[in-house]
């Protein structure tokens, strides 16, 4: 009777530690998709979560003078390019990075929208797509790319359909930010 509860006791603890084992794994895996970054510097794009702080609207033709001097005649020579967009300068905190590290507590850059206002205006939280201007020092928004999210239960960044940072990211990767020539 003795060896029965015995053998009984330790099935049933065999059991436990299989259970607890696979929880564990789920869990890991959970971690390491939620805490996604990449790094690549031959790109040029920072994908990070943000929180709104500021977008006012600016003169969309404010960054498009470019000053030359002629090469014959040594005159100086304005030339101007016409954005019809509106423009935008938009600030935002950094929560988290996940395409390259922006190391800045708040990153302000340049959107420019041809239908009114960014669509993302409105969200208090997102994930955002934009590159740098070394030459100007100034960050863009890559037109129309971003991606509404919250956290979840878990404290966890999901997307509107329960997506992850990374399935996010490398949808928008696929789908747009390859054929604008960020990915080889």
């Amino acid at each position: 009777m003795i060896d029965s509860i015995y053998v009984l006791m330790s099935r049933i603890v065999l059991f436990f530690s299989f259970i607890l084992i696979l929880l564990s794994c789920a869990a890991t895996q959970n971690s390491h998709q939620s805490n996604f970054i990449k790094e690549d510097d031959s790109v040029n794009l920072y994908a990070f979560v943000g929180e709104k702080v500021s977008i006012v609207e600016i003169d969309a033709n404010e960054y498009n003078k470019r000053i030359e001097i002629d090469s014959i005649t040594g005159d100086t020579i304005i030339r101007m390019t016409y954005v019809m967009d509106n423009a935008f300068k938009a600030k935002y905190k950094v929560i988290k990075n996940v395409f390259n590290s922006v190391d800045l507590d708040t990153v302000e850059f340049i959107v420019y929208d041809h239908y009114g206002r960014p669509q993302f205006e409105d969200l208090q939280n997102v994930l955002l797509y934009v590159s740098l201007n070394e030459e100007r020092g100034v960050y863009y928004h890559q037109k129309y790319q971003f991606d509404a999210v919250e956290k979840n239960r878990h404290s966890e960044w999901k997307g509107e359909k329960g997506q992850s940072l990374q399935e996010l990211f490398l949808k928008r990767k696929q789908e747009v930010l390859i054929n604008r020539g960020l990915f080889e």
